[in-house]
């Protein structure tokens, strides 16, 4: 009954291992009484206007790593991002996004850095992603549409490929987080992660919490799609 309850009310429910780290997601299947209707919009999405979609959104992310490393003092290396921005075309065929990463990981936590390695930033980076994931997968079926179909993400083993594109833009938060506090150990870092539910963000002239830019954000992104509102809406850190 309560699990009924919290897909009633639209409650995310997140579960974890026994390391803390989140493992699964719990989502209703219908987030809105009209589903069928905008799935059929979602399955008729064109190529280019998920290809300009997303590409804008990589664009967005790309400015504020940028943004970020400019406010820690990494001016060259926030220039060299800014660079990669301008040369970035639509779904990155040359992987821009990709090279930005590099320098801009490399940047914060040393020329050693991968993220593939087994360290607490990389699990405090993971922990971080997920929960912001997990608040666009909500948002996305709040709107009616399936979350496994991404604008580039195409993963099959991914069912949340659409909250991996929206989410790409708000990394840097998580990002900010796991800086300040990287010489601490994960339990320490994945406690201050839950600040990002805390604080208020700009976002479209106006200070919000970041649960509610998801939610217009996402929202408006689907509009664009659909062709009921033009143009991505934009997030600055």
């Amino acid at each position: 009954m309560l699990v009924k309850r919290l897909m009633d009310e639209k409650i995310l429910v997140i579960f974890c291992d026994d390391k803390r780290l989140p493992t699964a997601k719990l989502l209703p299947f219908y987030g809105r009484h009209d589903s069928s209707l905008q799935l059929t919009k979602q399955l008729q999405w064109t190529k280019q206007a998920k290809g300009s979609v997303w590409t804008e959104i990589i664009a967005q992310k790309i400015q504020n790593q940028s943004c970020f490393l400019q406010t820690q003092n990494f001016h060259e290396k926030a220039k060299a991002l800014l660079n990669l921005y301008d040369e970035l075309e639509v779904f990155d065929p040359t992987n821009r996004e990709g090279h930005a990463a590099r320098i801009y990981f490399q940047t914060l936590f040393g020329n050693k850095f991968t993220r593939e390695s087994s360290t607490a930033i990389n699990a405090s980076l993971d922990y971080g992603y997920t929960l912001l994931m997990s608040l666009f997968a909500r948002e996305i079926v709040k709107n009616g549409c399936m979350t496994q179909f991404g604008l580039k993400h195409a993963n099959q083993f991914n069912d949340f490929n659409r909250a991996s594109d929206l989410m790409e833009p708000f990394r840097p938060l998580v990002d900010q987080i796991v800086f300040a506090y990287r010489e601490k150990e994960f339990p320490v870092i994945k406690r201050r992660l839950f600040d990002l539910f805390l604080v208020k963000y700009t976002y479209g002239k106006k200070e919000m919490f970041l649960t509610n830019i998801v939610a217009d954000y996402t929202n408006k992104v689907i509009k664009g799609l659909n062709n009921e509102w033009k143009g991505v809406p934009q997030f600055r850190i």
